[in-house]
This record gives C-alpha cells, sequence and structure tokens, in this order.
C-alpha cells in the first residue's frame, strides 16, 4: 500500500520510457493487484524487459480484442503504470504475470522500439480538492456503488464491506470502477478523465444507467406469463 509520503519517490524512480503491454478484454485501473496471462512474443518481451530491469509497465487496453497483432493505433494511449509484482513461467510457454496497479498515466510517444511496444508516459496525478462539491459526489457514488452491488447478481457482498474500508477517494473511484461488470470502452472512459471531479462525475453516469438497467431486469424476471 502506498503512503502519500511515499508517493513522490515512487514516481521519480519509474523511468520516463516504458515497456508496454497490450491487454484484452480487460481495464486495469490503478490499486487494482490483478493475474495477466501473457501469450503473445511482443508482450513477452515486454514483461522480461520490465521485469529484468524496473519492474515497472505500462498496462494499455487494445480497442479492439480480436486483434491479434495490434500497432500503436490499436491501443488506447490512457492506461495504468503497474508494478510486476511475480511472473511465473508456464510450461506451455506462456507466462503469468501478477501487476499491481500504481498510477493513471498516458501515452505521449511511441519509441522505436521494434521488439516490443514502448512509449514515453506521462503520469497523472489528480488534485483531490476538498470542498462541498467534491464530499458530495463522494457521498453520491458511494451510494449509488452500495445499491449497485446489492441489486446485482454477480458482485459478491462482501465487496460492500472491502469498499467501506477504504478512506481515499480516489481508491475509492477506482476500486468501484473495478466492480463494474460493463464494457471495456465504458470503463475506458472513466482513465480518459484527468480530475477526480470529472472521474467521479463519470463513475457516478455509470452507476445511474446500470441501475436502471437492472430494476428493468428485476421487474422483467418478475413478471410471470400464464
Amino acid at each position: 500500500e502506498i503512503k502519500p509520503a511515499e508517493i513522490n519517490s515512487i514516481i521519480d524512480s519509474i523511468p520516463e520510457k516504458l515497456p508496454i503491454l497490450p491487454l484484452r478484454d480487460i481495464v486495469i485501473f490503478p490499486y487494482m493487484i490483478f493475474p495477466v496471462l501473457v501469450g503473445r512474443e511482443q508482450s513477452i518481451r515486454a514483461a522480461n524487459f520490465a521485469a529484468e530491469h524496473t519492474k515497472y509497465i505500462f498496462l494499455s487496453t487494445q480497442k479492439k480484442s480480436a486483434i491479434e497483432d495490434p500497432s500503436a493505433k490499436d491501443l488506447y494511449p490512457e492506461g495504468t503504470i503497474a508494478k510486476i509484482v511475480q511472473i511465473l513461467k508456464l510450461p506451455n510457454g506462456l507466462m503469468k504475470i501478477l501487476v499491481d496497479g500504481l498510477f493513471q498515466a498516458r501515452i505521449k510517444e511511441f519509441t522505436s522500439n521494434k521488439d516490443f511496444f514502448e512509449a514515453k508516459v506521462e503520469i497523472i496525478i489528480s488534485t483531490l480538492d476538498h470542498d462541498h462539491e467534491m464530499n458530495a459526489m463522494i457521498r453520491q457514488m458511494t451510494q449509488l456503488f452500495k445499491d449497485y452491488v446489492k441489486i446485482s447478481k454477480n458482485i459478491p457482498k462482501d465487496t460492500i464491506t472491502a469498499f467501506d474500508n477504504i478512506e481515499e477517494p480516489d481508491r475509492k473511484l477506482f476500486y468501484a470502477a473495478a466492480n463494474i461488470n460493463q464494457s471495456i470502452e465504458v470503463k475506458q472512459s472513466i482513465l480518459e478523465k484527468f480530475t477526480l471531479k470529472e472521474q467521479y462525475l463519470e463513475v457516478i453516469k455509470i452507476l445511474n444507467s446500470e441501475i436502471d438497467i437492472l430494476k428493468i431486469e428485476k421487474e422483467i424476471d418478475g413478471c410471470r406469463l400464464f
């Protein structure tokens, strides 16, 4: 867990140029610890480079997961800088890496590296405004997320307990974002906002929409045909 005093020293240790790991069918947010199965040659080289050097890697989701051999334009420029916590080389040639999401970031410029995707990356640190508007947004999002978990069939109810134990507004936001069952495009839209207020507004909008849909589904399920 990163303490506020440690953030600057961690940022200073992250190189400007980072290897990129293209993700399929998932958006990984800051504060997420997630296992990723790596199988494509270029991705294996990127993960190996990161593991052998600083352990930092940039996670960027593909715009279309079906593309087997993506080019730079097939990747979303906004993503997450992560640290490789564990790496496991499997007998079938695949790799399983455990990544710990650290900071929201975006690609500024790809390098000419031919072995794997690599880019100059800009770290985005959202400032927290301690004002009434921000406090109202946090309260609204908190209530909506709890309502969403309660009405959803696919999210464990202990998710609320974990959520309640989080104090930092940015961590709270990304925890909710990670647990919303939505498309890549919708989740990616959160990383395309660069202030905490904009991100809270986006998550509130997504949760309101999801809750409305789940309520309609519940009403349909409750109907009985005779």
